[in-house]
């Protein structure tokens, strides 16, 4: 069921991707959509949605367990820019009766508080959730800040503290606050309309269990939401800020400014296994991950022609969250650089799926291109652009959308600046310049360095009519006997 603007190939694609994953994963049913400038551009749903057969259509929503999660988070960083809190404020000092009250907001937000994973008793996704006094009495178990792990506990925490700050429960919150503005008219605590029946299958035999749909009770802002992949898509949309002109472009500042989402977004706490290679983060309520391309040469080099980021070839910085309960599986990942996004649901417990590989089948059909402003582009930060060099290392200014210059070293990801006023910009996204200050240097007129976080950048290798930070060699560059010749 392709939504909009692509081509009719593509989507064909996308759909046999779903299919062929929901085959080879032994999912009843899987239902996914991607978004491309802030848009839905395809959904579509395959398998069946419970005894009766009948086939599953986008508009069927699934329980999208700790996706949950980032939605509640988004209220957090709400308040935090009421200034009805901060987030370094300590957790007791907004719910007094809450376990590790000394850890900050900020700690249980990225899972560092040192919170159990799960609170004592039955299982609670199966069996149900707890009520207050359970979730309260728990302790912490290694001290705040001191290493990742997670916690629905923690999550359980976040949404007493949304109750007791705004009077009314905490899916209220979300409805008013994230889901209505966001357009998201099929998603709620409770299903809002069609929804698919979540099961076991049995691994050796074509056999289904359902699974129970219990009330979590106060656990359930650790992951009792339902939705649907087109839902999920606008808010992946929306949590990268993506737009016509790429991620973090469009405005949509009512809900959370983008500042405040690209600081969500922003990798805090490594997800550490030993073994198991830091390719996963978490940022505040927001997986965060950095991953190889599954598309192999052709998506590469499309992404790079399009891109123009040099050693950007085979690797996905991808923001969301993922989500599982008994019955239910969910993905959503959104590329922070492109704002391409991709959201999945499937009824199972278990069977693998990938929902990246959808957007490696986006790439592969309708490669992503940079985008160039179309306007407002500031005539002093357009003459920067181009080639600069730190020492005799090549790195590229250009210009991005909404006044933003971004610095990029030849293999390696770049430093977002914006506009901070008097002639300089602020590092503001990524890279080693986040927060350090850019200043062209300027002579009889003319801009002939910039200073970044102090590094001094020429227009050629140690240009002479720089001010070089211990000056030049009075020789300049000159050969040195025995000295293989460049390549």
């Amino acid at each position: 069921m392709t939504r909009t603007r692509l081509p009719a190939a593509v989507a064909t694609s996308l759909t046999a991707m779903l299919d062929a994953q929901r085959r080879a994963g032994r999912l009843p049913a899987a239902s996914a959509a991607v978004a491309r400038a802030g848009a839905v551009v395809w959904a579509d749903a395959a398998g069946v949605v419970g005894p009766t057969g009948d086939a599953a259509v986008p508009e069927h929503a699934f329980r999208v367990g700790s996706i949950t999660k980032t939605m509640v988070a988004v209220c957090v960083l709400r308040l935090a820019e009421s200034g009805a809190l901060a987030l370094e404020d300590a957790v007791g000092r907004h719910v007094p009766d809450a376990p590790a009250p000394d850890a900050s907001l900020a700690h249980v937000l990225s899972h560092t508080a040192g919170l159990p994973a799960e609170p004592e008793g039955p299982w609670w996704e199966r069996a149900g959730g707890r009520p207050w006094s359970a979730v309260a009495r728990h302790e912490a178990i290694t001290a705040p800040g001191e290493r990742f792990h997670y916690s629905n506990l923690g999550y359980a925490v976040l949404g007493r503290l949304l109750e007791s700050v705004h009077a009314r429960p905490w899916d209220d919150v979300l409805r008013t606050e994230v889901w209505e503005p966001l357009g998201m008219t099929s998603t709620g605590r409770r299903p809002a309309g069609p929804h698919v029946t979540g099961y076991a299958v049995h691994p050796h035999a074509d056999l289904v269990h359902a699974e129970p749909v219990p009330d979590y009770d106060a656990m359930g802002a650790a992951g009792e939401v339902w939705s649907t992949p087109t839902d999920l898509a606008r808010f992946g949309s929306w949590l990268v800020a993506a737009g016509p002109d790429g991620a973090w472009s469009a405005p949509d500042g009512d809900v959370l400014p983008v500042a405040a989402r690209r600081r969500m977004c922003a990798p805090r706490a490594l997800r550490d296994e030993p073994g198991v290679a830091w390719t996963a983060a978490y940022g505040l309520g927001v997986m965060v991950w950095d991953s190889e391309h599954g598309a192999g040469d052709a998506v590469g080099a499309a992404r790079v022609s399009a891109s123009d980021d040099e050693g950007d070839v085979r690797r996905r910085r991808t923001a969301g969250h993922g989500g599982s309960v008994p019955g239910f599986q969910a993905g959503l990942r959104a590329d922070v650089v492109s704002g391409d996004v991709v959201a999945m649901c499937a009824s199972s417990t278990a069977g693998v799926y990938d929902p990246v590989a959808l957007l490696d089948v986006l790439d592969a059909g309708a490669p992503w291109v940079r985008p160039v402003p179309r306007d407002g582009v500031d005539a002093v930060a357009l003459d920067l652009t181009g080639t600069w060099y730190w020492g005799p290392a090549p790195y590229t200014l250009r210009v991005r959308r909404g006044g933003l210059l971004e610095l990029t070293a030849r293999g390696g990801r770049g430093t977002v600046f914006a506009p901070a006023g008097a002639g300089a910009w602020v590092g503001v996204e990524g890279g080693y310049w986040l927060g350090e200050v850019l200043r062209p240097v300027a002579r009889e007129g003319h801009t002939v360095a910039l200073d970044v976080g102090t590094f001094c950048f020429t227009r050629s290798p140690y240009a002479p009519e720089a001010p070089l930070p211990g000056g030049a060699d009075p020789r300049g560059w000159h050969p040195l006997p025995h000295l293989s010749p460049a390549r």
